[in-house]
């Protein structure tokens, strides 16, 4: 009798970790007539080259990403399924971040993983406010910033891909696994 609390215990332990799902996200390209109606008036894309449309599937909403070229900067700016703005930003280099943020991010990476190397950097503007077109395209460096970094690492003798987000200080917003490529056509 008395080791029945103890099962009971350990099979609710056990039912509620196998109640838990990874978030599966895939980013497919697609043509401009499937992206979602904006006011591109609104954008400053007058000497943007290089114009991409993305959709990313989640297991939980769809995103439409715009990518382009301005300068000698990578933007890419997130629309949801409406045609409103939920963030911005471009790709940066680790010399780029403020250096407190980026030790702050390398000791969380350096404690969690046995190898690292970093795919890309994006530094982010989370939001749909008006000025946050004026702060992305003027660099700036705000306290609600956030930096998104691709990266291979290696636990436990197996790599794997993560997406990690981190705040302005460095302190760690969420990491998940990434998707491996797709590979649904026949190789020989």
């Amino acid at each position: 009798m008395k080791y029945s609390y103890i099962i009971l215990v350990l099979l609710i332990m056990f039912s509620l970790k196998s109640y838990s799902q990874t978030k599966l996200e895939r980013e497919h390209r697609i043509k401009k007539s499937q992206f979602p109606s904006l006011e591109f008036e609104a954008l400053p894309l007058e000497d943007a080259k290089n114009l991409r449309y993305y959709k990313e599937v989640d297991s939980s909403q769809i995103t439409y990403t715009l990518r382009f070229r301005k300068g000698k900067m990578h933007y890419h700016i997130d629309f949801n399924e409406k045609g409103a703005i939920q963030n911005t930003g471009f790709g940066v280099k680790e010399v780029d971040i403020p250096t407190d943020t980026y030790s702050n991010i390398y000791s969380f990476l350096k404690e969690n993983f046995k190898k690292i190397k970093i795919k890309y950097i994006q530094q982010r503007y989370p939001g749909s406010l008006e000025n946050v077109l004026k702060n992305t395209f003027q660099n700036l460096i705000l306290p609600n910033n956030t930096y998104k970094l691709m990266l291979r690492g290696k636990k436990a003798d197996k790599r794997e891909d993560f997406i990690a987000i981190f705040d302005a200080e460095g302190n760690l917003i969420k990491i998940t696994m990434a998707l491996p490529a797709n590979y649904d056509h026949v190789l020989y």
